[in-house]
């Protein structure tokens, strides 16, 4: 078995821009029907987790 190097992968970042609020879209998702199709997506438009809906009520990306 090989020495351990003590290296580690670098973490992922998530993909997509962070909202104004400074969280990123995860934290704003909501479940959204797919037609009438009886599926669901999870969508980035919703009050943020962290913040709060009276803070942060729906998911603005940060410009830049």
């Amino acid at each position: 078995m090989p020495a351990r190097t003590g290296e580690r992968p670098a973490a992922t970042i998530p993909v997509g821009r962070r909202c104004r609020c400074g969280h990123w879209p995860g934290d704003h998702m909501v479940v959204v029907p797919i037609g009438t199709t009886g599926n669901f997506r999870l969508e980035p438009s919703g009050p943020c987790a962290l913040c709060g809906d009276t803070v942060c009520p729906h998911f603005a990306p940060a410009p830049g």
